[in-house]
């Protein structure tokens, strides 16, 4: 007898396991964060800074006052790209927005993988089965990928990768580390996890624990263990220490928020969670992640109360995971939330790996309920005298047909709920040529050695560590727009006029210093260069 023909979907799956799939999609990322640059690109305040510390890191000459907190993992590749030049901040952009779209494939991943595995016990003969395994499992990780990438509050998941931020890089770790962890390779979810420990020290609470679990149960894994954890306090804090003389210096610049964020709200608990992490996932996801996770936890229940005191059957994981993914999701945001009642900025990007866990749980819920449905029918098809292998394709394809029409459609539209991409673009845009417009001022005016020999420097105050870059000087010694045009200060020698954004106001407010009189001296797109030089 002939051995059945293994389905295509089944071969790709079996063929693309382990590191073998991590390399390929580590190698798409790559490739399409590389082609992402043929658009105007550049990075933002918190990337600029990183790179300026990556080449004093080369240049033996760090220093940090001035800056963002410090965060070891995007430093990590600056250090690295220090030595390209004018190179190294695209080849930032490629490995954060490599990482973003890591994440995107993660959570397609992972909820491909949960809603295969919870619906398998279903599905019971080979007529059809095809389309009832593979279609919700493939609804499952489109609907998770899409909204995580396109819902309206996350819009910034876009703005905040494209612009070369590391918490796209952060979540794809962290989903990689669960999706190891799945697969019983729990060394190597540790590892993994350890790199995202270092772009935000809230994962240790996570991390922290799971490599406690890990010592405890695995002898061989213990030096891993102790190494790990002896390097985190290294890379955290001995490098804040040779930059600015503080160990903890990161932690109190972090307790000094831009003027709009949700901290200065009268409850910033509330404001975080409602207004801001709330709205990060749509309604119609959240609603099914609840529902999903409230499902599985009762099976979860009965099964345990017949006697199943552990997880022994691939589907019993799968539902844990699920509970698992829904609630780090929500802890997540409410961690947030919390440290944003405590001072610390809270800004949207932060929300991220919430958005996403909770994306993969109610994902998996949407394909959790095409599987039910599928198999509902096949067994009313079954009943009927006529039933063919093509009837149960076309029910398997009409599960997952309703359950899609129901997401798009109910309630309202979901189209009209996603980020403008057109208006984002814009965005982005305006950003690359800030940092074109910069550099074109520095050159009209003779260079960065000319600008510095006239004196003081001051730029609009999110601009601050891309004109350090372009000057080639650490970040404190060009200044921010003062806060109150009554009370600005001493007066800069050269002001880098700009606005943040396209509708934001011009600063520095040159007249704020009415008594000293400032020349225009060089016109960009985006920069206005007023001097007053210093008597030499």
């Amino acid at each position: 007898m002939a051995a059945p023909r293994r389905l295509p979907a089944e071969s790709l799956t079996r063929q693309l396991t382990g590191s073998r799939l991590y390399l390929w999609l580590g190698g798409a990322a790559l490739v399409i964060g590389a082609l992402s640059l043929l658009i105007p690109s550049t990075p933002s305040y918190d990337p600029w800074a990183w790179l300026v510390w990556g080449r004093e890191i080369v240049h033996l000459k760090l220093h940090t006052t001035g800056g963002p907190s410090w965060k070891p993992l995007p430093v990590i590749f600056t250090t690295a790209f220090a030595p390209f030049g004018k190179a190294a901040p695209d080849l930032w952009l490629v490995i954060a927005r490599a990482g973003a779209v890591m994440a995107v494939a993660m959570v397609f991943k992972l909820s491909w993988r949960l809603t295969r595995a919870i619906g398998e016990p279903l599905v019971a003969d080979a007529d059809g089965e095809a389309v009832i395994r593979f279609g919700p499992a493939l609804l499952a990780g489109l609907i998770a990928s899409v909204t995580l990438v396109l819902s309206p509050a996350s819009s910034a998941y876009i703005t905040d990768n494209a612009l070369g931020y590391s918490e796209g890089l952060m979540t794809a770790l962290v989903l990689i580390a669960m999706d190891r962890h799945l697969d019983g390779k729990y060394r190597q979810a540790f590892a993994v996890g350890f790199a995202a420990a270092l772009d935000r020290p809230e994962i240790w609470l996570l991390w922290g624990p799971y490599g406690l679990w890990l010592f405890w149960r695995d002898p061989g894994a213990r030096m891993l263990v102790i190494g790990l954890f002896a390097l985190i306090p290294v890379l955290w804090f001995l490098p804040e220490y040779w930059g600015s003389g503080h160990f903890f210096r990161g932690v109190s610049r972090a307790q000094h928020p831009r003027s709009n964020s949700p901290a200065f709200a009268k409850c910033p608990f509330c404001s975080e969670f409602a207004d801001h992490a709330w709205r990060t996932v749509l309604v119609r996801v959240k609603v099914a992640a609840v529902l999903a996770v409230g499902a599985a936890a009762i099976l979860l229940l009965r099964a345990w109360r017949s006697g199943a005191r552990r997880l022994e059957t691939p589907r019993a994981r799968a539902l844990a995971a699920l509970i698992a993914s829904g609630l780090l999701g929500l802890g997540w945001w409410v961690l947030i939330a919390v440290m944003t009642q405590a001072g610390f900025s809270g800004n949207n990007r932060y929300l991220v790996l919430g958005a996403a866990l909770i994306e993969i749980a109610g994902a998996t819920g949407y394909g959790w309920a095409a599987v039910e449905l599928g198999t509902w029918a096949k067994r009313r098809l079954r009943s009927r005298a006529k039933r063919t292998g093509s009837s149960y394709q076309a029910i398997g394809f009409s599960a997952v047909a309703v359950v899609a029409a129901f997401l798009a459609f109910f309630p309202g539209w979901v189209g009209s709920k996603l980020v403008r991409v057109q208006a984002t673009h814009r965005a982005l845009v305006y950003q690359a040529h800030l940092h074109s417009g910069a550099t074109g001022a520095v050159n009209k005016l003779g260079g960065p050695a000319r600008v510095l020999s006239c004196g003081t420097v001051m730029t609009e105050g999110f601009q601050v560590p891309m004109l350090a870059w372009t000057l080639g000087v650490h970040t404190i010694d060009v200044q921010a727009s003062p806060l109150s045009v009554q009370n600005p200060g001493p007066p800069p020698n050269v002001i880098f006029q700009t606005r943040a954004q396209r509708n934001a106001h011009l600063l520095p407010v040159v007249g704020a210093w009415t008594t000293t009189p400032y020349r225009l001296v060089a016109h960009t797109k985006t920069f206005r260069v007023f001097e007053h030089c210093r008597q030499s």
